[in-house]
């Protein structure tokens, strides 16, 4: 069996035990055994909600010296939200979201979108 198929056939029922607040949260574990017959177990991956229709969310513009952690922190109450911020926006750098002074994003509007 190669490797591709055995990833293919390592579906599992089980979800991550990660926070509720986690991008993570409720995502799905794969199993896969190695070539030493060792079970690696991982999460399996995420894909990114599909961002709301434009005036469905609220926008912000970043001014100079924002981060993705003080936006989670001032927006979410929680620095480690940022990753709504993120999703949001379907960027694939987070950081180039506040590199540029003035650029106008979006907020996610709550966990429907995890």
């Amino acid at each position: 069996m190669t490797d591709l198929t055995r990833f293919l056939l390592s579906n599992t029922e089980e979800t991550a035990d990660f926070p509720a607040t986690s991008r993570y949260a409720g995502a799905a574990l794969n199993v896969i055994t190695d070539n030493t017959g060792r079970e690696q177990v991982f999460v399996r991956r995420r894909f990114l909600p599909q961002p709301a229709s434009a005036g469905e969310v609220p926008v912000l513009m970043v001014r100079e010296g924002d981060r993705l952690d003080l936006l989670g922190a001032a927006y979410y109450a929680d620095p480690s939200q940022w990753w709504r911020i993120a999703d949001a926006n379907l960027v694939h750098y987070p950081g180039d979201l506040v590199a540029e002074p003035g650029r106008h994003i979006a907020l996610s509007t709550g966990r429907e979108d995890v």
